[in-house]
């Protein structure tokens, strides 16, 4: 295995790990603390950080999973 494909699975493993942490939060600032734990698998993406923090991302998984829950 490489690294980039190293990498990408941990990517894999972080968005997996975050949508299973989503439902055990019931507010969005105890779930933003949790998910904290888990940015070591983002290292060497520069590019997810600039998302999950500069695009508002973990509010946009946030939301999107409550929406679909609601609606």
């Amino acid at each position: 295995m490489g690294m980039s494909s190293y990498i990408l699975d941990n990517v894999d493993k972080f968005y997996k790990e975050v949508s299973e942490l989503i439902p055990q939060c019931e507010t969005f600032p105890k779930f933003e603390m949790k998910v904290k734990d888990l940015e070591g698998l983002l290292s060497g993406m520069d590019s997810e950080f600039e998302y999950l923090y500069g695009s508002h991302g973990y509010r946009e998984l946030w939301d999107e999973y409550w929406h679909k829950k609601i609606f």
